[in-house]
């Protein structure tokens, strides 16, 4: 089980295909403690490229993107960025999601009707 870690910076990177759901993200995750977003992304392909640019420590990865859906991203980074974890965030609908998230590598899915304060806190785990 992780630790809750307060004392450290930690660094993320936001991909989501809508720019007001990652401006949302960006806005809530700014006011938070120990947080920093370092980049943003609109696909799958570009949260590639954001991982490794920016090597943030976590990234909110959308499930459902244009060009590299979230899944083959998540594949993508964890396998050749083993040290950046990915949550992916997704529709609060089917338990497949979560375990294909899963199955691809991803750390932890999350329900886009989480919550700040359950979303911070598990991106202070890692």
């Amino acid at each position: 089980m992780n630790a809750i870690i307060l004392d450290r910076l930690v660094r993320i990177g936001i991909a989501d295909d809508n720019k007001l759901v990652r401006g949302t993200l960006r806005l809530m995750l700014d006011c938070s403690p120990n947080i920093q977003v370092v980049g943003e992304a609109g696909n799958g392909s570009e949260a590639i490229a954001m991982v490794e640019a920016f090597q943030p420590d976590v990234v909110l990865m959308d499930i459902s993107m244009p060009v590299v859906n979230g899944i083959q991203a998540t594949r993508s980074i964890t396998s050749n960025f083993p040290d950046t974890k990915v949550i992916v965030l997704g529709m609060p609908t089917a338990q497949t999601s979560s375990d294909t998230a899963l199955q691809a590598g991803a750390c932890q899915f999350m329900t886009k009707d989480c919550g700040s304060e359950k979303l911070t806190n598990g991106l202070k785990e890692f």
